[in-house]
């Protein structure tokens, strides 16, 4: 019997952590959200090898803050769908898996392509040529700490940080 009230001691503790909303202590200058979609033209891509090609795209919501201490996601919508796909994305395509992945800094969002097949660049750049990029930049006082949050999942974060 102790150890059925011990567990269900633990349980109820349990069940009320892990939906906690953690405050991150980080005072941030800015409150918004940031958000920009951005129409992907194979064209953008620059090949850096026979394997890599990247695609620049300046965003001034990138601050030294917002690198440092912020959260910046990217998600993918195909051309004549309605999904979102978060970045980053693997597509196996003929013989070629072709990643598409992101980094950025202050003032840079940058796209990045990479095969398994050398000197697919071009090729690997026209499957994305036409989806939509879209870009969501959350500063550290907004951020929101949970188990509960997904930000993989598209929908949630755009109802759960008000984008539209």
């Amino acid at each position: 019997m102790k150890a059925i009230k011990s567990l269900l001691l633990l349980l109820i503790l349990f069940s009320i952590t892990s939906c906690t909303i953690y405050d991150n202590d980080v005072e941030g200058e800015v409150d918004l959200v940031y958000s920009s979609t951005i129409t992907i033209r194979a064209n953008d891509f620059v090949a850096e090898d026979e394997f890599v090609s990247v695609a620049n795209y300046g965003w001034d919501n990138l601050d030294e803050e917002m690198v440092d201490y912020g959260l910046v996601l990217g998600y993918i919508r195909f051309e004549g769908t309605t999904a979102w796909h978060a970045l980053p994305y693997s597509i196996p395509f003929e013989n070629d898996l072709v990643n598409m992945r992101y980094y950025f800094d202050i003032d840079d969002f940058t796209l990045v392509l990479e095969g398994e097949v050398a000197d697919n660049n071009q090729v690997n750049a026209n499957i994305f040529d036409g989806d939509v990029l879209r870009v969501i930049a959350i500063p550290p006082s907004e951020i929101i700490k949970t188990k509960a949050v997904d930000y993989r999942n598209y929908e949630q974060i755009k109802e759960l940080y008000n984008i539209e």
